[in-house]
């Protein structure tokens, strides 16, 4: 999972069961054509694909596969067997940027990488193939990019006092008991700031405690929140969307 933090994957969504549908949910990215994307299941890159399309549209795909779609119908049936075990399956995605040329020509960083990537890999769900550039999936322009992050999904909450230390840093300390629900050391977690629909970015820091249980390095967007919002030892909610992925909001008791 590192290679691909190394290179400028990151986390863009993650799939669920709801109402015995599959569904997947995008903060990131979810309009953005030429893109690179991973599942990503417990820091195991399973499967790497590339669209031309929309990352919205490409994983309407997966949750809704044609008859004939074959690549379709294998990951949904995946990316289901995983959530049916309590296996988190995330979305990471990295966008081309229009910036690399040959002379006058660009080139598509997603066509560029992805033989690459699943030669090194070797990702378990592709069998050593790459995917089409063009999907045969055809979704219509209608169709909602994603399903929106809302009140009532599963998620665990904790809380914790904002140190002056982490008033003034920004960062924090997770307790020994909600740290099983974060990811390994140095992954990219999403921060979502009170009531904010877009993150910022921070890490896990999983070497800074003796115990090994998270620190949530926030740096500078996450200390000025802090700052703006709430006043040295404030109690802070945490909701843990996934391993990679919180919301903090101020606690109004």
């Amino acid at each position: 999972m590192n290679r691909l933090l190394d290179i400028g994957f990151v986390p863009a969504g993650h799939w669920l069961v709801e109402s015995e549908k599959l569904k997947f949910v995008l903060t990131r990215h979810s309009t953005q054509r030429n893109i690179l994307y991973a599942f990503v299941c417990d820091g195991e890159v399973k499967y790497v694909g590339k669209t031309v399309r929309s990352l919205s549209q490409r994983m309407a795909g997966y949750k809704t596969p044609g008859p004939t779609q074959t690549t379709n119908i294998g990951n949904h049936g995946r990316i289901r067997e995983q959530l049916s075990k309590d296996i988190f399956v995330e979305i990471y995605a990295l966008p081309d940027n229009g910036l690399l040329h040959y002379g006058q020509f660009h080139l598509n960083l997603a066509a560029a990488l992805e033989d690459s990537i699943i030669r090194v890999m070797d990702p378990p769900w592709n069998g050593g193939k790459a995917e089409a550039l063009v999907a045969s999936y055809s979704a219509p322009d209608s169709e909602p990019e994603s399903v929106a992050l809302k009140e009532g999904m599963p998620r665990e909450t904790f809380v914790f006092v904002l140190h002056p230390t982490y008033h003034a840093s920004g960062f924090f300390n997770v307790g020994i008991g909600p740290a099983k629900y974060f990811g390994a050391d140095g992954e990219i977690i999403e921060l979502f700031l009170g009531n904010e629909s877009q993150p910022i970015l921070g890490t896990i820091n999983r070497r800074a405690t003796s115990n090994g249980s998270p620190r949530i390095m926030g740096g500078t967007g996450l200390r000025n929140w802090f700052q703006a919002n709430a006043a040295a030892m404030s109690r802070i909610v945490v909701e843990v969307v996934s391993p990679t992925s919180i919301r903090l909001r101020v606690s109004d008791l």
